[in-house]
């Protein structure tokens, strides 16, 4: 019998091979990875991971590149894009589980070929006020923190992270860190921006549509929180009111610019309270950049200055003409509009506001809904959309003087990405001139009957 001892080189060796097969059978490493976060558009925070994949397989070639995002984040995540460097093509992503999100390749990377990504990634509210409680004029400070080394299913050679921040013009950076090693668990940037930040708990956007008038009703839900520091002590009107008048900057949002369309008419503002007569819509019409569009900035005026931490619910509607946003072929019916509104917060005073800073996206959506209610009749739906929902689903609703019920189409998904106000929503559905003539005739058959009813009763 051999010694005990003989046997350790072959365990060794063992688990070296076991070691070397499992790299390969990998087979695609980052060969270098730089992280670039961009703290400038609170409170959103872009991050763009340059990275260069590299297959090491001896035979297999791959098709789909795997990106994780950390689970703490993946609460926060409003998009997820990849794009290849060089020709600067959108990957196909689709999220396969968790925060695990699977892109294809144009073409499968044969082994020994290199590749180059960007994997470009939006997260809404994941920076903290620092510290948490402020004078009613006092600067914000605000701290960004993250783990050192970005996830990834795949080994990292190398890797480094840079910071960009608002009040600095150098960046702060992060390593290199070699082979997945860093000598921090936490990094962190401190920094300071007087940038207002809403977050809108939830939002709710309503379509109704009639033929029959030709209207494009839009009713639009809020419950809206500032993201600012919290008051420190209780609120001073005095010390309010002399900022305003002494050109002093504040912590207060006093305006909430929404855009509405050019063409839109019969607006109105509630609250809990009831109407907010206080609020105005600018008569001047401006062309919008993303789209061409012209629109309208209505200045909607809560009944008190939004804190940091302080709600404020309230409820807006207008009317637009349906022939604008809708296309006809026969019976098929294309019905066109914006899938969610555009609204920024603003601390400035009334003499000082502007169409740049309506244009800003300082608000994230934690919760939204849409909801497009189809006029009675309306048949074969379908739904069509370039941003990815959480749901989509129909269920029945009934509205005056109704006999079958209409459809609505109603959308959900969380963490709104902040260009999703350019984004559209297309519902093509079957209506029919029978459909169109449905009600009228049913209420003058109800109407009918009823005559003849009291008739026979008389008789």
């Amino acid at each position: 019998m051999k010694p005990a001892g003989m046997h350790l080189p072959c365990v060794a060796a063992l688990c070296l091979m076991l070691f070397a097969r499992t790299l390969e059978a990998s087979g695609l490493v980052n060969t270098n990875m730089i992280r670039t976060v961009r703290l400038t558009q609170l409170p959103f925070v872009h991050e763009q991971v340059g990275v260069v994949v590299q297959n090491e397989h001896a035979s297999k070639s791959f098709k789909t590149y795997t990106a994780l995002v950390d689970d703490e984040k993946a609460t926060h995540l409003a998009s997820i894009k990849v794009h290849e460097r060089k020709s600067g093509a959108e990957l196909e992503t689709v999220q396969v589980d968790g925060g695990k999100y699977r892109a294809t390749l144009r073409r499968a990377l044969q082994p020994g070929e290199k590749i180059s990504l960007n994997i470009e990634t939006v997260f809404a509210n994941t920076v903290d006020a620092r510290p948490a409680r402020v004078k009613q004029t006092g600067d914000q400070f605000w701290e960004w923190a993250d783990a050192p080394l970005v996830p990834s299913a795949y080994a990292t050679r190398k890797q480094k992270t840079t910071v960009h921040v608002p009040s600095r013009e150098a960046a702060t950076t992060f390593g290199p860190y070699f082979d997945s090693n860093a000598n921090a668990t936490r990094i962190s940037v401190a920094f300071k921006s007087n940038s207002e930040q809403l977050e809108a708990l939830t939002h709710r956007r309503e379509y109704f549509v009639s033929h029959w008038a030709d209207d494009l009703n839009v009713l639009e839900h809020y419950q809206l929180r500032s993201r600012a520091p919290e008051n420190d002590g209780p609120f001073d009107k005095v010390a309010q009111t002399v900022s305003k008048y002494m050109k002093v900057r504040d912590n207060f949002v006093k305006t909430l610019l929404v855009k509405v369309p050019a063409d839109a008419r019969e607006m109105y503002v509630v609250d809990e309270i009831g109407n907010v007569s206080t609020s105005a819509v600018s008569g001047r019409r401006h062309r919008a950049a993303e789209d061409g569009g012209s629109f309208k900035i209505m200045q909607l005026r809560p009944r008190y200055p939004l804190l940091g931490g302080w709600n404020y619910t309230w409820w807006h509607g207008y009317s637009v003409p349906l022939s604008s946003h809708l296309r006809t072929q026969g019976a098929r019916h294309r019905l066109k509009v914006p899938f969610v509104g555009s609204i920024a917060g603003c601390a400035a005073a009334d003499d000082q506001l502007s169409v740049a800073m309506a244009e800003r996206q300082n608000t994230a959506v934690a919760a939204y809904e849409l909801r497009v209610v189809l006029p009675e009749g309306a048949a074969n739906i379908d739904v069509r959309m370039s941003l990815a929902a959480d749901s989509v689903r129909r269920q029945p609703f009934s509205y005056y003087f109704d006999s079958s019920g209409r459809t609505v189409v109603v959308i959900k998904r969380r963490n709104l990405p902040p260009d999703a106000a350019h984004q559209s929503v297309l519902v093509m559905y079957d209506y029919s001139v029978l459909s169109l003539w449905q009600k009228p005739l049913v209420i003058a058959a109800a109407i009918f009957a009823l005559f003849m009813l009291g008739s026979a009763v008389n008789r």
